[in-house]
């Protein structure tokens, strides 16, 4: 009887820790962060096929007072224009959870009217400060997720490449925490330049993804191109840059279902470039385009949220619109202090017609590209 009962007691202790174990994989989201998934599931998708456009917006740290305190009302105003009239279907946002703060709250007081508020992604840039974001996240409206260089940052070009790199990773855990935080976690995967994945290469990474996650597929996962070891010879090469400009994926369907499959545009604005990226991410079945801040000519450099928020109210009119391409016109933007108000009076025109200026069947020639003139989007 005694060998019995210690045989008893030993089967149940192994199936309370085999029950802890399965526990331990399995994530469960709290209703917060479902709620969240409903949002983000909606902006990454849409109903009529087409790509959604999701801006990137890298907010300042300025160091001098006077700017520090005027950033708050520059941040609102940039999240009115994203919302009204960009009409963005997602924002990802890089800086600080402070700096944040006042577009969570222009786009949470916007719900229930319209246009409502778009969903905001926050990026974090160290993994080391996850658990501050995320604790400094909870006071701040309108967030919904937030997006995670996986391996921070390191190209892969293959599903064992990946499998290699996640056995020691501590994602699992990160992508627990956001969960708990009420948020939904969004990979990033750096695809090496020239690589390319067939549907079954892409159905097994997206398997192996949602174990990394800890069992739970996420809402959309973010694919990006590495950099070339020419991509700072600007223009050099047009022709090869926008080949590669976009992550090759032969997606299935029934994977696309899971998730909503985001291709990074980090193109420069001019020439028809970003039309031409956004084109191949539809035609390779993407539902969304994640259009980085390298798009908008000189913003690093000169990161002016006024200029931003024009930018974008007029390069996504264009890229939304349904008109011919076959068209050129101007756009002044000077990117120094003093932008050229011409570029404002643009803006409506560009949103409210696709165009700028008379079509022509050739090439501007008074176009001045050094001047800050570029031509299409």
């Amino acid at each position: 009887m005694v060998v019995s009962s210690h045989s008893g007691v030993a089967a149940i202790s192994l199936a309370l820790l085999l029950l802890q174990n399965v526990n331990a994989l399995s994530i469960t989201e709290s209703s917060r962060a479902q709620t969240a998934r409903s949002r983000l599931s909606e902006a990454f998708r849409s109903p009529s096929k087409k790509l959604t456009l999701h801006p990137e917006i890298v907010l300042p740290e300025p160091s001098d007072p006077t700017a520090l305190l005027l950033r708050a009302s520059e941040v609102t105003k940039l999240s009115q224009v994203l919302r009204t009239r960009a009409k963005a279907n997602a924002v990802f946002v890089e800086g600080t959870v402070d700096a944040l703060a006042p577009m969570g709250k222009e786009q949470e007081d916007a719900r229930g009217n319209f246009p409502g508020p778009v969903p905001i992604v926050y990026s974090l840039t160290d993994s080391a400060n996850l658990s501050s974001s995320l604790e400094e996240l909870q006071t701040v409206d309108g967030v919904e997720g937030v997006m995670l260089s996986f391996f921070g940052g390191k190209e892969i070009d293959s599903v064992d490449a990946y499998l290699e790199e996640a056995k020691d990773s501590a994602i699992t855990d990160m992508c627990s925490a956001i969960w708990e935080a009420g948020l939904q976690p969004i990979p990033e995967l750096v695809l090496s330049p020239g690589s390319e994945w067939s549907e079954e290469d892409v159905e097994r990474l997206v398997d192996a993804v949602k174990d990394t996650c800890g069992g739970l597929d996420p809402v959309s996962i973010v694919f990006t191109n590495g950099e070339t070891a020419d991509s700072e010879e600007e223009e050099s090469n047009e022709e090869e840059e926008e080949e590669d400009s976009t992550p090759a994926l032969s997606i299935p369907a029934s994977v696309s279902k899971r998730t909503a499959f985001i291709g990074s545009i980090r193109t420069n604005a001019g020439g028809g470039r970003m039309n031409l990226a956004t084109s191949q991410l539809s035609t390779d079945k993407f539902n969304g385009a994640f259009l980085r801040a390298d798009c908008v000519p000189g913003y690093r450099l000169n990161p002016d949220l006024n200029v931003v928020g024009g930018f974008w109210s007029a390069a996504m009119g264009d890229l939304k619109s349904l008109k011919s391409k076959n068209f050129s016109f101007r756009s002044k933007v000077k990117l120094e202090k003093d932008v050229p108000m011409e570029w404002y009076n643009y803006q409506k025109d560009i949103m409210d017609s696709g165009a700028l200026g008379k079509p022509s069947g050739g090439p501007d020639p008074t176009l001045n590209s050094e001047g800050g003139d570029y031509k299409g989007f």
